[in-house]
C-alpha cells in the first residue's frame, strides 16, 4: 500500500473513530498529536479523565485483528508519547489508555486498553 491510500486509510479510520467516541459522551481535544516520542492517534476527555485513543483498522482479518495490532512495542511507544504530552498540557490528570478497534465495518471500544 502507498503512503497516500496508508494516510487516507488512516484518517477514515480516526474520523469514524472520533464520531463514535463523540456519540459516546467523550470530548475530542486534539488529533495526530506529536511528541518526540511518537504519535497520538486521538486526546479525549471523558469526565475528568484524559483519554489517551489509539485507533486501529483493518479491512479484512486476514493480517489479524485490529486490537490484535497493538502489541507490547506500541504500547510503549503510547505510553512514552502520553506522559510527554501530559507533562506539558495536564501534569496532574488521571489518564487512561483506550483503543478503538475498527474490524471491517465493526467498531469496539475498549476501554483501559492497557
Amino acid at each position: 500500500m502507498n503512503r497516500t491510500s496508508t494516510t487516507s486509510k488512516g484518517r477514515f479510520g480516526e474520523e469514524a473513530a472520533a464520531r463514535f467516541l463523540r456519540e459516546r459522551g467523550y470530548r475530542i481535544v486534539a488529533r495526530n498529536v506529536r511528541v518526540p516520542g511518537g504519535e497520538i492517534d486521538l486526546v479525549c476527555l471523558e469526565g475528568g479523565t484524559m483519554v489517551f485513543v489509539e485507533v486501529k483498522w483493518r479491512r479484512n482479518g486476514s493480517y489479524g485483528s485490529a486490537l490484535g495490532a497493538v502489541g507490547a512495542r506500541k504500547q510503549a511507544t503510547l505510553r512514552a508519547a502520553a506522559a510527554d504530552y501530559a507533562q506539558i498540557v495536564a501534569p496532574s490528570a488521571r489518564i487512561r489508555f483506550d483503543v478503538v478497534a475498527i474490524d471491517g465495518n465493526r467498531v469496539t471500544l475498549h476501554r483501559n486498553a492497557f
